[in-house]
């Protein structure tokens, strides 16, 4: 009995041996470059996003959908209209000095004017001469673009009822006259603002106006005063019984909502047209027209997804007649639809796991390649 037992411990000792080597060959191979758990994962965490659209081309028209409009009080441009328009000039001539401008000197006029504890959208750094032409900066004359803001308009509101209004034909500025010669400037006569209050949202808005914020700084007398807020904020200074804005640039839908009759403010023109894009990590897939379809299923983060972004991108789907959802806690991703889900800026990344993003610059460069 007392050999049985013996021999039976001398072989459990024999099989921990062999288990034991087994396990240390296992560990060495794994050491020596066998594939375990974490090199398959290595190429989801090295996967970067890339440009994948330009919602401006999807939208289709030579000229594009207006994003940001420019307004100004409507005294105001009773009172000061030969300025207005001299103003408007150097508003137009804005897009062709950002393209030989420096970057610092970009960077510096703009942010000269932020509101004190703002965190720039834009530096040095990331400020290059792509995502300027991605940002879609172009002055159109209301006067000579109420076409396109109209159709634009009326597709926005096809899509959410709530979304824009229809504007009377008051609300778009048509100028009496030319204005005189740039060169004559306030020694020409006409009346000159004291100092004319700017408003704008932080981001491409704010870069339209780069050139005069620029100038002001030598400007003699300074008859303009530019303030660069949190987008957040910029309806109120249009609105109340006094507002602040003697000049102010908002969202078109925005505008529509609150200025639309031409009572108290008037659209100059528009500034910025055009700057969404989609990001993917997957950068072999560039959608166009003839390809949009194959979201179907997938799902889109959007940033900003219940304002001009987002209500951009469904009048794309709409017009492609591809079927679209929103996901929230209660609506769970179709196989049929384009599933849409609301992102803050801050959470488009790889890491994010969705198929695809629509993001307004300067924010799309920041998260190319990263």
């Amino acid at each position: 009995m007392k050999n049985k037992r013996r021999t039976h411990a001398i072989m459990k000792k024999k099989l921990a041996v062999i288990l034991a080597v087994a396990l240390s060959s296992v560990c060495l191979l794994a050491s020596c470059g066998g594939k375990d758990d974490s090199q398959n994962s290595s190429p989801s965490s090295a996967a970067k996003l890339g440009f994948v659209g330009d919602l401006q081309e999807l939208y289709g028209g030579e000229k594009g959908y207006p994003q940001a409009v420019l307004v100004a009080k409507t005294d105001f441009i009773q009172s000061y209209e030969d300025w207005v328009k001299m103003f408007l000039q150097s508003v137009d001539e804005g897009a062709e000095w950002l393209k030989t401008a420096e970057a610092q000197t970009i960077v510096d006029a703009v942010s000269a004017h932020l509101t004190e504890g703002m965190t720039p959208s834009f530096n040095v750094k990331n400020l290059s001469s792509t995502v300027i032409s991605h940002c879609g900066i172009r002055f159109e004359a209301a006067a000579e673009y109420k076409t396109e803001v109209n159709e634009f308009l009326n597709k926005l509101i096809a899509v959410n009822s709530g979304a824009a209004a229809v504007v009377s034909d008051a609300f778009y500025y048509t100028p009496s006259s030319a204005p005189g010669n740039p060169d004559d400037g306030i020694a020409s006569g006409y009346p000159v603002p004291s100092s004319a209050q700017i408003y704008m949202p932080d981001g491409a808005t704010a870069l339209s106006l780069a050139k005069l914020m620029h100038e002001e700084d030598m400007a003699e007398p300074d008859v303009a005063e530019y303030h660069v807020v949190n987008a957040s904020t910029i309806q109120t200074y249009v609105t109340g019984e006094k507002p602040k804005a003697d000049l102010c640039i908002l969202p078109l839908n925005l505008a529509s909502k609150l200025l639309g009759t031409g009572e108290t403010y008037r659209m100059l023109g528009t500034v910025t047209h055009g700057n969404l894009y989609m990001l993917s990590t997957d950068t072999a897939t560039q959608y166009t027209t003839e390809n949009l379809s194959s979201l179907v299923g997938k799902t889109v983060g959007v940033v900003q997804l219940p304002n001009v972004p987002g209500l951009t991108f469904k009048i794309i789907l709409d017009q492609h007649e591809i079927p679209w959802q929103e996901l929230t806690n209660d609506v769970p991703p179709a196989a049929d639809k384009v599933n849409l889900k609301a992102m803050d800026p801050a959470t488009v990344n790889p890491a994010a796991g969705l198929d695809c993003y629509v993001v307004p610059e300067p924010a799309a460069s920041a998260k190319a390649g990263k």
